[in-house]
């Protein structure tokens, strides 16, 4: 068997396939005689890239099947024409046959597909670090197509498409063949390719990777076992890959700002100037402490980015003030939802503070007003890569839910790898979309705090903080206390803090969760961040049905251990929802 990227079952090439990320049953065919190859091949299926051009204007393509064949080098495969295909020769354009709605459509010149994919990927090939090493080696490469339903190559043979470079129905059953007709018609000197030919390609296309919890609980046991994208996920990544305007959807504990980081550090590694933006300060100030190093992604919260662009712009333009514009212009208007995103617009006349793409994390909390202006910030409005991360039901500022993102371009994250089973269970009473997977961590059952009095409860949660900390050894930083009435914070907080904590370990209010400190903070600060263990305090303050969003959000910011506070009889309302 061949080494394939990605690895998919039968079961799961039909599901890529009904959710259309794989095109045509054509490609399905290949895919599965490609599988057959010897384990010395490797087959990379719908690769994509982000390239510079002379004028350094990024543009993006993808290839269907990216071939590493041992003792050559690689060959690049268009797959065309699973219905039928046609080729007008005096317009010189390509048609597939549209089952559906019965007529020909037309589409791409798959010779130039596979011609531009092997130039292309020759350039990442030697973008590549170990490519300068070896001191720049020549690597064959070439391109052919393959027509899976086509039983005569007659039919399609062509002075830029010759017999050799053409696969068909025949070929399905030993594909090993055809591609030894393919390298022997390329094959120019006929040299040994060097062994960095398959590493290069497996890094610039198929780059495994694993990443760290959202906050970094620093428990030994985490120290070891990371957060590793799940197969739903990297079907995600693919789908971002080939496709410039996207908006995913997910519920809590899905991996959306995983995935949204990773995919920020992967277009800023295209060397693309990105922008990682989201609502919450603190989710911002966390993010920024994961991709500091990163030259070309930048990570700012909605209205910090307001407020850095408008004193860039009035610093670049002198005797401008585009905040003050903006309050002229919108007079009486709220501030953060009308006039700083108004003002935000207007510094997008200045082409160094725009960006190559953007990347967008807990999108539902973004007002409809804000989307105009980060949306001018593109350097190409039309086409600049453009995600958008959100779960509706954690829209606790109760915004519109508007996008400029067409429905079709919607995709959902279905399987939870934050929490324990128990904590997702719980959290999912609460939720209100789409279905999403439990993880398989069951996990310890959920605490109650059953006290109905404010100065008790408090005196209870520090009791059981100290616990963990003292004779469990667990770390102040892992433990979160998230208030579920914001309006309570400060009276909360206060009887809190006139509590000890042992050792060194020290309470913080609303900061930045260093070592040593046990959190106290809101959930709707909270949201989109995480913590080992959270006691979720208020539930007596809220309204206990499974429409609020609030219990959502705060019960799934807890990855393993939850607590929940309040009487008796709140509890057992959660209980029986």
């Amino acid at each position: 068997m061949a080494i394939m990227y990605p690895d998919l079952s039968d079961s799961e090439l039909t599901n890529w396939r009904k959710l259309r990320i794989i095109q045509s049953d054509g490609e399905v065919k290949l895919y599965k005689a490609l599988r057959n190859l010897p384990e010395r091949f490797a087959v990379f299926f719908q690769v994509g890239w982000v390239l510079r051009n002379k004028d350094q204007k990024a543009s993006d393509g993808e290839n269907d099947f990216l071939i590493f064949c041992p003792d050559y080098g690689y060959i690049c495969i268009e797959a065309k024409g699973s219905n039928g295909i046609k080729f007008n020769a005096k317009k010189r354009k390509w048609f597939s046959y549209n089952r559906n709605k019965r007529e020909w459509s037309p589409i791409k010149d798959p010779v130039k597909q596979a011609e531009d994919a092997k130039h292309a990927t020759l350039q990442k090939i030697k973008e590549s670090q170990e490519y300068i090493a070896y001191s720049k080696p020549y690597i064959e490469h070439g391109h052919a197509v393959f027509f899976p339903e086509l039983s005569d190559i007659s039919q399609v043979e062509s002075p830029t498409l010759p017999r050799a470079l053409i696969g068909y129905r025949e070929s399905l059953k030993n594909p090993q063949i055809w591609l030894q007709i393919v390298t022997n018609y390329w094959n120019k000197n006929n040299k040994t390719p060097p062994n960095i030919v398959l590493p290069i390609l497996e890094k610039t296309f198929a780059r495994s990777f694993e990443v760290q919890p959202l906050i970094s609980s620093n428990l030994e046991l985490n120290k070891k076992e990371r957060l590793r994208l799940t197969n739903d996920q990297m079907m995600i990544l693919n789908i971002l890959k080939n496709r410039d305007r996207v908006a995913i959807r997910g519920g809590a504990g899905t991996g959306k700002t995983v995935i949204a980081l990773e995919k920020a550090k992967r277009l800023a590694d295209e060397g693309l100037k990105t922008l990682l933006i989201c609502y919450n300060r603190p989710l911002a100030d966390h993010l920024n402490l994961s991709c500091k190093d990163d030259a070309n992604l930048q990570v700012m919260s909605f209205h910090f980015l307001c407020d850095s662009h408008c004193k860039k712009f009035n610093l670049a333009n002198p005797g401008r003030n585009v905040l003050e514009e903006a309050k002229r212009t919108y007079p009486g208007h709220n501030l953060f939802d009308v006039q700083m995103p108004a003002a935000l617009a207007l510094t997008a006349d200045n082409p160094d503070l725009q960006f190559d793409a953007i990347v967008c994390d807990e999108g539902q909390d973004f007002r409809e007003e804000f989307w105009l202006p980060i949306e001018l910030l593109l350097k190409d409005i039309e086409n600049s890569p453009f995600y958008v991360f959100f779960d509706e039901n954690q829209n606790i500022y109760s915004i519109a839910e508007s996008f400029p993102i067409e429905n079709k371009d919607t995709y959902l994250l279905t399987g939870n790898c934050r929490n324990t089973t128990e904590i997702h269970n719980l959290a999912y009473k609460f939720y209100k979309g789409d279905w999403v997977d439990p993880p398989k961590n069951p996990g310890s059952e959920i605490k109650h705090i059953n006290e109905s009095n404010l100065q008790y409860q408090a005196k209870k949660i520090a009791n059981e903080i100290s616990n963990l900390i003292s004779v469990h050894k667990v770390k102040p930083e892992d433990i979160s206390v998230l208030i579920l009435n914001s309006s309570e914070i400060t009276k909360n907080a206060n009887e809190l803090k006139s509590e000890t904590l042992p050792d060194s370990a020290e309470w913080i209010l609303k900061g930045f969760q260093g070592k040593n400190n046990v959190l106290i903070d809101t959930v709707k600060r909270f949201k989109g961040l995480e913590s080992e263990i959270v006691f979720l305090w208020g539930i007596d303050d809220i309204n206990l049905n499974p429409s609020e969003d609030l219990l959502y959000v705060g019960i799934s910011r807890a990855k393993s251990i939850l607590y929940l506070v309040g009487s008796n009889t709140s509890w057992e309302i959660i209980n029986e929802i």
